[in-house]
């Protein structure tokens, strides 16, 4: 398969009237055909990529669950308990929020489907768990099978501590409902008796620091949990807006 820089060289090798015509590879037309050619050349690498484990899988006749991949915790669980990705039509995919002590993927994403992508959903989605670094719940179009063409588990359901997890963000909104500005100092006491309340030992908060900021501003809101890291990372909000929730 040829690199970025072979399609280049292999561009300007042919080019039979180079320095200002239209197959010039400095003009535009010439970069358009380039971006083109690395695209449908990256395609073809994706593809490869992500049919090769299937082909694998079919000749030497294994199992998604003994080929060398690591998704999510390994055992059908998610590292990233707050959204899901339906996987559509035409590469297109959308990512929307999860409670896992609430909604089942695969309902949450066919209900979901006509507005997402403007077509009735499926009639067989699966909900996998994908082998990328954060573990994310995938809804594919079609059966189990699926997961192991994607390099991915299927998806078992949410941990003990994802369920108290889920129950903590519904708990917390429920508290500064109406609000929009919480201090820090707030923000962390209502958090650290919540975190207690639903038994999520070794959780913590932290902020993110901007270099034309303070470390801290007037009012704080969630940016988004890190499941792997226990750790529910704080932005600062502008006063008197509405808060978000992740």
């Amino acid at each position: 398969m040829l690199s970025d820089d072979e399609l280049d060289r292999m561009l300007r090798a042919g080019d039979p009237a180079p320095a200002g015509s239209a197959t010039d590879p400095d003009s535009p037309t010439a970069a358009r055909i380039l971006a083109r050619v690395r695209r449908s050349a990256r395609q073809r690498r994706r593809r490869i990529l992500v049919l090769a484990p299937a082909v694998a899988l079919t000749v030497a006749g294994v199992t998604a669950g003994t080929y060398a991949w690591v998704a999510g915790d390994g055992k059908g669980h998610t590292l990233d308990s707050t959204g899901l990705t339906c996987d559509g039509p035409d590469r297109g995919d959308a990512v929307v929020g999860f409670d896992p002590g609430a909604d089942d993927p695969v309902l949450k994403c066919r209900q979901q489907w006509p507005e997402l992508f403007g077509k009735p959903a499926p009639s067989t989605l699966t909900a996998c768990v994908d082998s990328s670094r954060q573990g994310s719940i995938v809804v594919y179009a079609g059966g189990r099978d699926q997961c192991g063409r994607h390099r991915a588990d299927p998806y078992l359901g949410p941990t003990r501590e994802q369920l108290g997890l889920a129950l903590f963000r519904t708990d917390l909104k429920a508290h500064f409902a109406g609000r929009t500005c919480v201090p820090y100092a707030e923000f962390r006491k209502v958090v650290g008796r919540l975190l207690a309340e639903h038994d999520l030992t070794g959780w913590k908060s932290g902020h993110f620091q901007t270099a034309d900021k303070e470390p801290e501003g007037a009012c704080a809101e969630i940016s988004y949990y890190d499941e792997p890291e226990k750790t529910i990372w704080l932005g600062d909000h502008q006063a008197g807006d509405p808060m978000t929730w992740p």
